[in-house]
């Protein structure tokens, strides 16, 4: 078959012969449940491959959501085998024993030995080597009867060889050895035997071995057993079970799932729907809705059983599931067998042929889902789980819905079932915000639905109020008998693991709805493998739901019943966890400070360095960083603030000020400034007062607030004497502050002297940036030759360092000077470089700067119209970033008859 893949692909089609295997069960399968992001294309180059080998008896079909081998059982020497099997229970003693060695004969070695699947070799192997060695000893047992002992010898030994503890086959061996003639060898192997169970497994030897040492002794051979009683028919019921529950009452919306369950299971051979979801998103709801649908479809009856896999009590045992379907398809109990394996096969026994639909409700695990699976392919099954249930997509090819919460015109539709539209309409901005409170999660919105219902003098509005406040949310959201959204959580709490438990807990320490590992990791104090395998076993369970790769998120209820979790704690251990947690914060967010901010001074190490962290070794990895952990840094610097805590506080508004600075957002700029400032004259840490006072003058002076700029920068340089680089910095903030209130000439004397500064302590990056602004306070006083002079020289100076916001802000400069003397394409070519380093380095403030000179410059050498695109993207950036230069720009954009407002559509 040449590539291994193919050999597993060929494998898995071929044990689900003339079933459709999806394709995503077959990516699954042949890379071990992690697929590159090449592998669809591979998959489809393996099946292509084996279509020119296979011949005229199988085909290879493509066949909606994947593919199937086509051909006849005997194609295939697995079904071969079960066949002779099952022809040899109900056949004289001769014919059993020629289709019991032609079934033997079929065998070649260890289950798919060349196939390096471990998945799918796990999930056959274990059965079929099972089948074997019962037809081993089903053989012996025949032959003996035929008084061909001799020929059993051989088989017995190679099985026994591999399975020396399984007294069945021992006995049979012992008893063949015995019979020709070979007494001493009997009795040796007996006695090894009866050693080894005593050493490995600490019992004696059972009655059926301790028989057949006895015959031995006693020099006779005990009579033929007799042989194994065929099956007792199973009698086709009268009766077609019609067990669906009425569906729930005020069910909406689900068209999309309901839409997604049609396509995936109708028309389908031996299809499996699961539906998954968190506890209380309506899963019964759906599937009830989609079965009562589709019971038209099922002419031979509908099975419903629920599994309890979450209730207050034990899980429903498969014993029991079966029993009850059993009994509702005609048997009676003394016709159901004790065993839950010949329960299932009488199961699906009376299913064979007939078009039944299954529903299995609250299921725990595949372990419990398997024994209920119909073997005919006529039949299908919906099974509801709030865990992800992997198992069953892997190794029965099941098809997984996720059951999300509904959308918010849906769950006031919810409401409205149960209060009348009439209560709603009356207070639409209070049902918008208590759909909101409820998580838009069903049992939620049912049981908010249910109080207001029981209480008419009540306003939506005064529900509202009772569920804002979030430590009575759970206990307003549950029902007097103990049912409710906490209750729910509860039992999917218990049912985890202790260290996931652990974690859970954790998490009501974390502020944020969302995290990664290597956050998990921190709080738990372990490395980040370990907090990975406890995140899936949260996300298995559906009390978290990966956002993205290594990113879980939670829902709103969940993290209220985490929040309640964590007070089980110590207050000791929930302090130094949290300690962790802001350290690890800081310690990250430094490291990210670092790609985005000139002259970092790095922190001191924190007092809790994490095991594990992200690397980000580059501008863009510390960007995307601070992009996606923005809420939760900003979220730490509350903690840290609230607890007193000024080092941390100073230090993290630090941090998200570089961020900040990078996306060019002055208000909160400005507000982080007044937080890190009140942090350090807490501490009277003057450095840290310092540097906070430049920003707060930077961020002032794009505000256009200059006299209070100023005042920040005067007071940072009088704090920054001493520190040379301090120094350097406020007196360079002190001439920006000063340039832009018009005082041109005491500007230049400041920045003339921070880039003497900076060239005497051999700082590149500063004298880079300080020629740019000598350049821009050139071309203020209409002095455009010499500003470009002086901007080009600081071109010159970025280009032996990495790229930076200032570097952007040079560029813009020599646009602006070229433009000034007439140099249009000279003065484009710098604004477009100087947009396409903004966009690389996130700097919105310089990207919007650089489309409106764009802009400008287009209109002077083309027209309004050509230059609209960049004016247009210019307006959206400033009014994101509330800079007073969108009003101006938006002057520019009002509508003509010939070119209306973009961002202000006329109506139709």
């Amino acid at each position: 078959m040449g590539a291994a893949k193919r050999r597993t692909v060929l494998a898995a089609l071929a044990l689900e012969l003339n079933r459709v295997v999806s394709g995503d069960r077959l990516l699954a399968l042949v890379w071990n449940g992690a697929p590159p992001p090449q592998a669809k294309a591979a998959l489809q180059g393996h099946i292509a491959q084996l279509r020119k080998v296979l011949d005229d008896g199988v085909s290879l079909v493509t066949r909606a959501p994947g593919y199937v081998l086509t051909g006849d059982r005997d194609a295939v020497d697995v079904f071969r085998f079960e066949d002779l099997i099952a022809a040899a229970r109900e056949a004289d003693d001769e014919a059993a024993a020629a289709q019991l060695t032609s079934a033997l004969r079929l065998w070649r070695g260890p289950v798919l030995a060349d196939v390096p699947a471990d998945q799918l070799r796990e999930a056959v192997s274990a059965r079929l080597e099972e089948l074997r060695l019962v037809a081993v000893q089903d053989l012996a047992s025949r032959l003996f009867r035929l008084d061909r002992a001799g020929e059993a010898v051989s088989g017995l030994r190679e099985a026994v060889d591999g399975h020396p503890l399984r007294e069945p086959l021992v006995a049979r061996l012992v008893l063949a050895l015995h019979r020709t003639g070979r007494q001493a060898e009997a009795l040796e192997l007996f006695h090894r035997t009866r050693e080894q169970l005593a050493e490995e497994l600490g019992v004696d030897p059972g009655p059926e071995l301790r028989e057949a040492y006895q015959a031995v002794l006693a020099g006779d051979a005990p009579p033929p057993s007799p042989p194994p009683s065929p099956p007792a028919p199973v009698e086709r019921p009268t009766a077609v079970p019609a067990q669906l529950p009425r569906e729930h009452r005020g069910f909406v919306g689900r068209d999309a799932e309901l839409c997604a369950l049609e396509e995936a299971l109708t028309g389908q051979d031996s299809a499996i729907g699961l539906l998954v979801g968190p506890a209380g998103v309506g899963k019964t709801a759906l599937a009830l809705r989609w079965a009562h649908r589709a019971a038209g479809d099922f002419p031979d009856g509908q099975l419903f059983v629920n599994l309890r896999g979450f209730d207050e009590t034990e899980p429903l045992d498969p014993r029991a599931a079966l029993v009850g379907f059993l009994r509702a398809l005609g048997l009676s109990d003394s016709q159901i067998a004790a065993d839950l394996e010949d329960q299932a096969a009488q199961y699906r026994s009376l299913l064979a042929g007939r078009r039944v639909l299954v529903v299995l409700d609250n299921a725990r695990s595949a372990e419990q889902v398997r024994p209920l699976l119909p073997g005919s392919s006529r039949c299908l099954v919906l099974v509801t789980s709030r865990h992800l249930l992997d198992d069953l997509v892997v190794t029965e090819g099941a098809t997984s819905l996720q059951v999300q919460t509904l959308p918010e015109q849906n769950a006031e539709d919810l409401l409205a079932a149960a209060l009348g539209r009439q209560r709603i309409e009356q207070e639409p901005e209070a049902v918008a915000e208590l759909v909101e409170l409820c998580d838009r999660l069903p049992l939620a919105l049912r049981i908010a639905g249910a109080r207001l219902a029981s209480r008419p003098r009540w306003t939506v509005q005064s529900l509202v109020d009772e569920l804002r406040d979030e430590q009575g949310r759970l206990s307003g959201l549950s029902l007097e008998a103990g049912r409710g959204v906490h209750a729910a959580l509860a039992v999917s709490y218990r049912e985890l693991p202790e260290a996931a438990a652990r974690l859970l807990r954790r998490l009501g320490l974390h502020p944020g709805t969302d995290l990664d590992s290597y956050t998990a990791a921190a709080l738990m104090d372990i490395n980040v493998v370990t907090a990975r395998t406890h995140l899936r076993t949260l996300a298995y369970a559906n009390l978290l739901h990966e956002s993205m790769p290594d990113r879980y998120s939670r829902h709103d209820l969940v993290r209220l019943f985490t929040h309640q979790l964590a007070a089980t704690d110590s207050e000791a251990d929930n302090a130094e966890a949290t300690s962790r947690l802001l350290d690890y914060y800081l310690h990250v967010a430094d490291a990210a400070r670092a790609h985005l901010s000139d002259h970092v001074r790095p922190f001191a190490p924190p007092a809790h360095r994490p095991a594990s962290s992200p690397e980000l070794s580059s501008h863009a990895a510390a960007l995307e960083w601070f992009t996606l952990e923005e809420a939760n840094l900003g979220l730490a610097l509350d903690i840290a603030q609230g607890g007193g805590q000024h080092q941390r506080t100073w230090q993290l508004a630090l941090c998200l000020d570089a961020f900040h600075f990078r996306r060019g957002n002055r208000l909160d700029r400005l507000a982080l400034c007044r937080i890190g400032l009140s942090a350090a004259r807490e501490l009277g840490d003057a450095h840290a007062e310092a540097t906070f006072l430049l920003r707060l003058g930077s961020t002032l002076a794009d505000m256009g607030r200059i006299e209070e700029a100023v005042r920040a920068c005067t007071d940072a340089a009088r704090l920054a004497s001493g520190d040379r680089h301090l120094e350097l910095a406020a007196l360079a903030n002190l001439g920006y502050c000063l340039m832009a209130d018009g005082r041109l000439d005491e500007a230049q004397e400041r920045i003339t002297e921070a880039l003497e500064l900076a060239r005497e302590v051999g700082d590149t990056r500063s004298q880079a940036s300080g020629l740019n602004n000598l350049a821009n306070v050139l071309l203020a006083k209409d002095r455009p030759e010499e500003a470009l002079r002086h901007a080009t020289e600081a071109l010159g100076l970025f280009g032996s360092v990495a790229p930076t916001k200032a570097h952007t802000a040079t560029l813009h400069t020599v646009g602006a000077a070229n433009q000034r003397l007439g140099r249009l394409d000279e003065a484009l070519e710098s604004y477009r470089a100087g947009l396409a380093l903004a966009e690389r380095l996130g700097d919105r403030y310089q990207e919007a700067l650089c489309h409106r000179a764009i802009g400008d410059v287009l209109e002077q050498q083309e027209s309004a119209e050509a230059a609209l695109p960049h004016w247009v993207s210019a307006l959206r950036l400033y009014r994101d970033l509330r800079l007073a230069d969108a009003d101006d720009l938006a002057r520019r954009l009002d509508p003509t008859p010939l070119h209306p407002n973009p961002l202000h559509p006329a109506p139709r």
